[in-house]
Parts: structure tokens; C-alpha cells; sequence
């Protein structure tokens, strides 16, 4: 009888997180704009508090109720003791920022921010954050308790430093095959006349994130850091397109991990203009892009179709809509509803700050965005209507959610497409320290995981030895974050030691 009770308990602990659904049933983005597609078949403008000219992401549970959403950057006014210095933040469900949800480093411009569910609790997530035009450089993530108080959520680790590159404008992430785990995905950007086509693949597991894969596979290229990366519906195929013209697309192995079988779509442009944004139709029949080109008098941007059938992918292209100024075609997002949708930008004359439109600047352009109805389909067939959808007095600017396909299921037939679950693999972490010192703040970010005990005391020492900083305080978990300020301290190494009433952890870090 035991036996039973622990095998239907295993059970149910598996299933737990085999099941766990996700969706992205309300996009949040722009200026105060969100989408509510909770009834796909009738979506409504609904609200966020965000106000982002680009990089902006969601997550839900399986009923598409909201969950929280992030964005960057931070724009005036300022909360409280910012330094007014822009950053990524975390807002909960109930619109008010996340408890703890503030400083996230990391940002760039459009598509630098993802949200992966946690494989080992269906209650936390990740928010990966790329660097690419920023102080801090790299990528990063948070984890986010949606459970606590009340579901109102906390952010219980901080800015944990993956890797130090300078990365593309173009993090993105897509179920493992077993239907648990996730895969995140980075490309790095170099400068003139440095080439790379290094691609970087993280597993997300419920031993936590881990280096999987470094790959230079696809076409070298160099400084050109807006490159839009995104998979296709099913997850196996990967698409590139950057601001030159380059399209590329990679076979992806969701078992492996692996990008094989690299096929140039369209070769590198150059000098006539850059592609904005891209999506692919639920399909995979058809691609769609959002160039713009650039003339001594006027910016002219498109929407443009292409046959991915076709035996010459670009000789089909088909032109669905021409913008003039002051117009330019953003990002485009295919929808839960497996539309398409598009985001405009109105290049008024008087947006305030960080490209944004002022308070009042309010029009036709920036109050709606546009929609691909049937994005399967050919030229006009595809029903493209510009600025159809009514954001409900809300703003949209160049972005929209960089949402990865929660509802992807298991990869059917797969080697991987079943679990083996046990005790080991979800405990199977050692308890460590994470530091990360940014330097434009001042701002030390510590982060420890897997801590026993129920006190904690953090110190923080010169290499003379001297004793420069002490907390003390309660663990009311196994996480541990802080974000030390040390702008009274002088530059140079520093140590770093969390004891617990149970074990010590030490790390150093430089401040410069």
C-alpha cells in the first residue's frame, strides 16, 4: 500500500511538470497597449503599464489568464532611486511592478527579452535578457516566483550572468522535444572587420540553465547586430534575417539541441536599405518582411511577401503594402490566433524620449495596429488590413512581444518525446554564488540558489581584508538575491562571502 501511495505520488509529480501549460494569451507592449486573446476568436484591446519603444514579452497560464510580462527600457519617470539610468523591469499580473522586479541588465533595443517557463516548478520562470547595445553586455537571467503573496510574484534571482558576449538584437527560445524542458537561443555580434556566425544554445531543465552547444554554422557576418531570429510554428526550423538583407534558415534538432543544414535564402543586400522585422506563416508556406529603404528625400518601408515553396524564394516576393513617411513598418508577431500582426511607428516630429511618442501625441498610426487575417495564403489572398485593430485608446510604437510558442507540444516519434523523471534530475543541483558587478550603477547583483539554513549573512571584504559591507536577515527560501550598491567604495576586487547557519559560499568580483 506505501508502495502504491509513493508511485501514484511520483506519478503526479511528473505529470506536474510534463503538463504544465503555458500560453501568451495577453501581449503586452508600446505605450500602455495590450491585446487580450483569451477568446481567439474575438481578441480586445486590453492594458499593460509598459511603455517600451521595442523589447517586451508575456506569459500566461493555460486559461490565459496573465501571469506577468517585462519590458525594456524603463522610461521617465523614473521610479525612486534609479539614478535615472533606463533598465528592464518586471511587472505582475495586477500592473504594478513585481516585487524585487527592478534593474534588470542586459537591455538593448527590440527583441532582447524572453520569458521560459521553469521545467521543475510550474509556479516560477526564467526572463533571459541579450545585451547588445548596452553598458552590460551579454546575457542574463532572472527567476521569477509567480506564487508569492498571492501570486503577485517576486523576482528571487537577478541579473545571473550566462555569458559576456556582445549578442544580437534577436534572443529566442523553443520547447525541448520532450515537452519539458526549453531551449535558448543567442547569436553573437562582432564589429568590423571581425566576422563570426557563433551560435550559442542554453538548456532549460529542471537542474536549471546550462550551456549546451557553440556552433559557428551560416554566413559570417559582421556589425551587423540587428538580426531578428525566430522559430517557425513547429520548432524545427530556425530563420535569421538581418538588417542587410541576409535570410537565412537552419534545420534545429529539438532532442539535440543541434542547428544543422544552413540554407542562404537571400544573400546580404547591402546599401539599399534594411529588413525591420519578420514573421512566418503558421505554415511555413510563406515569409513575410518589413523592409525599409532608405533615399536621399524619403524612407519608404514595405510589407513584403515571399513563396518559401518557390524554387526562387526572392523572385516571388510580392508587395502587400507600401508605407510613406511618416509611417515605417515595425516587428511582426504571429498571434495565438495565428494571425500576423504589425506594428507601425509614426515618425512624428515630436516624440519625447527614447523615440517614444509625447502623451498627447495620439493618431491613426500609433493608436492601431495592423493584421495579416490569412497569412497562408498568396498576395492579396493573405487579407492584409492596415491599422484594423484598435489598441482602445492605447499607444503601439516598433515592438511587439517576443513570445516563444508555449503551446507546443512534445515532438511526436522523437527519441525524446518521452520523460524519465526521477528524484536526481530535479534535485540534481549543488547550491553556488552568481556575482555580476555593473559598472554604469555601481550595483553588485548577488544571487545564490540550493541554500539550507533559515539565516543568511552576506559580507563583502577588500583584498586588504576589511570588512566594507554586512546584512543580515531570514532565508524564506532555497534563493538568495541582493543588489548591493557601492558607490561609497573605492575600485578594485572584492570578496564576497553568504553563510548560512548550514554552509558558507564565497566569490570575488571587480568593481571598476
Amino acid at each position: 500500500m506505501v508502495r502504491d501511495k509513493l508511485l501514484t505520488m511520483l506519478f503526479l509529480f511528473i505529470t506536474t511538470f510534463t503538463n504544465a501549460q503555458f500560453t501568451d494569451r495577453y501581449w503586452t507592449f508600446g505605450d500602455s497597449a495590450a491585446i487580450d486573446f483569451s477568446n481567439l476568436s474575438n481578441p480586445v484591446p486590453a492594458f499593460s503599464i509598459l511603455r517600451s519603444r521595442g523589447t517586451c514579452a508575456s506569459i500566461c497560464d493555460s486559461t490565459g489568464s496573465l501571469l506577468f510580462y517585462c519590458g525594456s527600457p524603463q522610461v521617465p519617470p523614473f521610479p525612486s532611486g534609479s539614478g535615472g539610468i533606463k533598465y528592464g523591469y518586471v511587472v505582475n499580473k495586477n500592473h504594478l511592478l513585481m516585487n524585487n522586479g527592478d534593474k534588470l541588465v542586459g537591455l538593448a533595443f527590440y527583441q532582447e527579452m524572453v520569458i521560459v517557463p521553469d521545467p521543475s516548478n510550474y509556479s516560477s520562470a526564467y526572463v533571459f535578457c541579450a545585451g547588445g547595445a548596452s553598458s552590460a553586455n551579454g546575457l542574463f537571467y532572472s527567476k521569477i516566483n509567480v506564487s508569492f503573496n498571492n501570486f503577485d510574484g517576486q523576482v528571487i534571482q537577478k541579473n545571473v550572468l550566462l555569458n559576456a558576449d556582445t549578442l544580437c538584437d534577436g534572443i529566442t527560445a523553443i520547447k525541448h522535444g520532450n515537452g519539458r524542458d526549453w531551449w535558448v537561443v543567442v547569436k553573437n555580434w562582432t564589429s568590423s572587420p571581425i566576422f563570426t556566425n557563433k551560435i550559442v544554445t542554453y538548456l532549460v531543465s529542471p537542474n536549471g540553465v546550462s550551456l549546451w552547444a557553440t556552433q559557428f554554422i551560416g554566413v559570417p557576418q559582421s556589425s551587423v547586430g540587428f538580426i531578428r531570429s525566430k522559430f517557425n510554428k513547429q520548432g524545427n526550423h530556425l530563420y535569421n534575417v538581418s538588417v542587410t538583407g541576409l535570410v537565412e534558415r537552419f534545420d534545429f534538432d529539438r532532442c539535440s539541441g543541434l542547428f544543422s543544414n544552413p540554407i542562404t535564402i537571400n544573400p546580404i543586400i547591402g546599401g539599399l536599405g534594411y529588413y525591420w522585422g519578420f514573421e512566418v506563416s503558421p505554415d511555413e508556406s510563406k515569409l513575410y518582411t518589413t523592409p525599409i529603404y532608405q533615399t536621399a528625400n524619403e524612407d519608404t518601408s514595405y510589407l513584403l511577401q515571399f513563396d518559401l515553396l518557390a524554387p526562387n524564394v526572392f523572385a516571388s516576393v510580392d508587395t502587400i503594402i507600401a508605407f510613406g513617411i511618416p509611417d515605417l513598418a515595425g516587428l511582426l508577431q504571429r498571434g495565438p490566433d495565428d494571425k500576423i500582426y504589425l506594428s507601425v511607428t509614426s515618425q512624428t516630429p515630436d516624440t519625447c524620449f527614447d523615440y517614444l511618442y509625447c502623451f498627447g501625441t495620439v493618431n491613426t498610426t500609433n493608436s492601431n495596429i495592423s493584421v495579416i487575417n490569412s497569412p497562408d495564403s498568396a498576395g492579396a489572398g493573405c487579407d492584409f488590413q492596415p491599422f484594423s485593430f484598435y489598441l482602445g485608446g492605447h499607444k503601439a510604437y516598433t515592438g511587439l512581444p517576443n513570445n516563444p510558442n508555449y503551446e507546443l507540444g512534445a515532438w511526436a516519434g522523437s527519441p525524446c518525446d518521452t520523460l524519465s523523471v526521477g528524484f536526481d534530475e530535479v534535485l540534481g543541483y549543488e547550491n553556488n554564488l552568481a556575482l555580476f558587478y555593473d559598472a554604469s550603477w555601481q550595483i553588485a547583483f548577488v544571487n545564490a540558489k540550493g541554500l539550507n539554513g533559515k539565516q543568511y549573512k552576506l559580507e563583502i571584504f577588500n583584498l586588504a581584508g576589511q570588512l566594507v559591507l554586512e546584512e543580515n536577515g531570514k532565508l524564506d527560501s532555497e534563493y538568495y538575491t541582493s543588489d548591493v550598491a557601492l558607490t561609497s567604495v573605492g575600485n578594485g576586487m572584492y570578496v564576497v562571502r553568504l553563510s548560512t547557519d548550514k554552509e558558507v559560499l564565497s566569490g570575488k568580483f571587480v568593481k571598476y
